[in-house]
Parts: C-alpha cells; sequence; structure tokens
C-alpha cells in the first residue's frame, strides 16, 4: 500500500514575477473562444454563412496571436 505524505497547507509571499502575471487558465481561454465561435454563428445566421465566418474568424485569430 502506497503511503501518503501529510499536507498542510502553508501561506508565502508572491515574488514580483508571480504578481505580474496574469492567466485566466486554460479552461478560461477555451470557454471565451467557444463563446465568441458561437455568437459569430448566430450573428450570420446559423447556416453555412455563420459556420464560414466563425471559422475564418477563429483561424485569423490563431494566425494573429501566432498559435497556428
Amino acid at each position: 500500500m502506497k503511503k501518503t505524505k501529510n499536507f498542510f497547507a502553508t501561506l508565502r509571499e508572491l515574488d514580483p514575477e508571480e504578481l505580474s502575471i496574469i492567466n485566466g487558465g486554460h479552461f478560461a481561454y477555451d470557454l471565451g473562444t467557444f463563446l465568441r465561435f458561437v455568437g459569430i454563428y448566430y450573428q450570420y445566421g446559423t447556416g453555412t454563412t455563420g459556420y464560414a465566418e466563425a471559422v475564418a474568424d477563429y483561424y485569423a485569430n490563431q494566425y494573429k496571436n501566432g498559435t497556428l
């Protein structure tokens, strides 16, 4: 049987680098991307046109952010 360590939560002071980082995490980014996609899809009529506009916007943003 695996032994477990006792976990004692402790507070520590954050260093300046940690204080300057603003990161919502990957879930927040993915949720925002999904909501933007759905919003554009419905804005352009939920058909082929809406899908094409949403996909074009997604790829344009990926290219602009350097992740494509």
